[in-house]
Parts: C-alpha cells; sequence; structure tokens
C-alpha cells in the first residue's frame, strides 16, 4: 500500500493555527498576534530553502544522506546532565537509572573522601544494591551526615567479615603429623 503524500502546509496556515492556539489558551490579543509575527518569521519560505533540492537516489528512493552531500556529520556535543550540584536523592534516583548511572557515580564518588568508603559504594553499585546507600538519604539531610551513617555501616560490615575470618581462623584445626 503506497503512501499518500500530503500536502506541505504554508506558512500561512501555520502561523493561523498557532495564533488560534494561542488564543484557545485565553492569551493576550497582543500576546496572539506577537505568536502569529514569530510563527511567520520563524517557518522557512521558499526562498530560503537551500537552491538543490533534496536529491533521491533513482534506484532505491533512499535520500541521499548529509554525508554524500559533503556536510559535516560530526556529532553534538553530548548535554551534560547537571547544571548544578546535584543533591544526594537525586544522585541515588539517578544510580538506579541505567542511563544516567556513570554520571551519578562520578558526581558521587567526588564527593567521598576516604578510599576504603568509596571502595564500598562501588561494591555496592556494581552489585546494584543502591537501596542499601538509598536508605541512609533523606530529604534536607546534609551531605556529611550521610556520608558518616555509610561510613558506619562500612565499619560494621568491615567488623562483621574480620570477625568471621578470625573464627574461621582459630577454629582451623591443627595438622597432625
Amino acid at each position: 500500500m503506497e503512501k499518500k503524500k500530503r500536502r506541505q502546509k504554508s506558512c500561512w496556515e501555520i502561523a493561523l493555527a498557532r495564533a488560534r492556539l494561542a488564543r484557545c489558551q485565553k492569551k493576550h490579543p497582543i500576546l496572539i498576534g506577537w505568536a502569529f509575527i514569530a510563527a511567520l518569521l520563524s517557518i522557512r519560505t521558499p526562498f530560503m530553502q537551500p537552491a538543490t533540492p533534496q536529491q533521491f537516489d533513482s534506484d532505491n528512493g533512499w535520500s541521499i544522506s548529509d554525508y554524500e552531500r559533503g556536510f559535516s556529520t560530526t556529532p553534538k556535543q553530548p548535554r551534560e546532565r547537571y547544571n548544578e550540584q546535584p543533591t544526594l536523592k537525586r544522585l541515588m534516583r539517578d544510580l538506579r537509572r541505567p542511563a544516567a548511572r556513570e554520571d551519578a557515580k562520578q558526581f558521587l564518588l567526588a564527593r567521598i573522601d576516604d578510599v576504603g568508603l568509596r571502595g564500598w559504594i562501588i561494591d555496592q553499585i556494581h552489585q546494584e544494591r543502591i537501596n542499601r546507600l538509598a536508605v541512609h538519604v533523606r530529604h534536607g539531610m546534609h551531605d556529611a551526615k550521610v556520608i558518616t551513617s555509610w561510613q558506619a555501616e562500612f565499619d560494621a560490615e568491615k567488623t562483621t567479615a574480620n570477625k568471621a575470618i578470625n573464627e574461621a581462623l582459630t577454629n582451623v584445626p591443627s595438622p597432625q603429623i
């Protein structure tokens, strides 16, 4: 089934639609006029379009890519995720999202001075135990208090691990000759 090509709306029709939308939203009449004028000015008119029309490959109907036309194909610079220093609550939320995990991890680790605690936090993130970290984070709580509570949990875990190792070493039977 062939797709029908839609008629391209003229700039007048698009501007009129935008002005109607502003009017439906109960905007001030002067703002409606400005929306109409801005819409007219923002739309590319035929004399502003490139001299060479969109070219198609005659074999399969695919349009010619920007690379084939000689335009730059360098990717856009990625936008930074955080404009300002994120809160720990935001970092915990972002650690749960795979797309934001790496950025959030870097911002979180930059706040921690203790190397042992930093390693423990990295381990918690890699094992996806983010809730274990997030339990200590509450709205309005200062970073130092949260880091202190993480340090206490890390020390408690380290102490229990050392006790288990010492207990295992003391219960090892001596070799008999």
